[in-house]
């Protein structure tokens, strides 16, 4: 057993869900999976605003085993129009419920998960080698097996600095697209193989994080800034975490998907980029 991280005795798996019905079936047995080796594991889902099947499914879910709670907000949109704000609400959700209902007492680590696909490669494995990290971590998160895609919620002081989608905004200013969208988002689209060391940030998520209970005291997530400008919710939370000595890390190992949507557009934009320049140098479209 690693002293840094003794392993977990009581685990809630959550997240929030919306218009997941061909997903969250399959999300929620592959993470029930990852953590069968976890003496104890309860799974909360919130949903919200779901115009497919959502609703039914999970209710169908949670019929049939127990051990997943569904709390449903309703038509969240009519009072939050803002996408961020939802989200961020429907996190606080799992947060507060943490905190406060009986059912979470014993809880000592709490895993947030995206249920759309997101989690669909996570083997027990992966996930049980944040344990044996020789680093002191207080939140674990996700790579991908292709190239990290969340650069929303990524902050790193020489990797990713600022919010990216502020970085496209002044860059599209100078460069138009797809300029713009190479500076800002897919050259930090980066591949980290899975053997690589840790990398400490500030701020990330993947699809996945895994948080050290005591870690979440007191925090909360924001969908906007203090000046009103959407925010990855991700973002305000970890630097809360971050500015009181909590320490997160991008764990290369824990793959919760081998393959992205997001990163397809990468390999999408450099190939239409390269095939363009060729043809402009006559090389022709290769």
């Amino acid at each position: 057993m690693n002293a840094l991280h003794p392993l977990p005795r009581s685990v809630l798996v959550c997240g929030p869900a919306r218009n997941c019905a061909r997903t969250i079936r399959n999300d929620v047995e592959h993470l029930r999976a990852a953590t069968a080796w976890i003496p104890k594991v309860q799974f909360l889902v919130v949903e919200s605003d779901s115009s497919d099947s959502t609703v039914t499914t999970l209710n169908e879910l949670a019929r049939s085993w127990p051990a997943l709670q569904v709390i449903t907000l309703g038509a969240l949109r009519e009072r939050m129009p803002g996408r961020t704000d939802r989200i961020a609400h429907a996190r606080n959700t799992c947060l507060e419920a943490l905190r406060g209902d009986p059912r979470y007492a014993d809880v000592d680590h709490l895993i947030m998960a995206d249920l759309d696909g997101m989690c669909r490669d996570l083997e027990p494995a992966s996930l049980r080698s944040c344990w044996q990290l020789a680093v002191p971590w207080d939140a674990c998160t996700a790579n991908q097996g292709d190239h990290y895609y969340d650069v929303w919620a990524l902050r790193h002081p020489v990797w990713c600095p600022r919010d990216v989608w502020s970085d496209h905004a002044a860059l599209l200013a100078l460069f138009g697209e797809p300029e713009a969208t190479q500076l800002a988002i897919f050259s930090r689209m980066v591949h980290i193989p899975r053997s690589a060391a840790p990398i400490e940030v500030d701020s990330g998520f993947g699809g996945l994080a895994l948080y050290k209970r005591a870690a979440l005291d007191g925090l909360r997530y924001e969908g906007r800034t203090a000046d009103g400008a959407p925010l990855c919710e991700h973002v305000a939370l970890h630097l809360a975490m971050r500015a009181r000595g909590g320490r997160i890390f991008i764990h290369p190992g824990l793959i919760n998907a081998r393959k992205t949507k997001h990163a397809g557009r990468k390999k999408f934009w450099r190939t239409l980029r390269r095939r363009v320049w060729n043809g402009l140098r006559g090389h022709g479209w290769r």
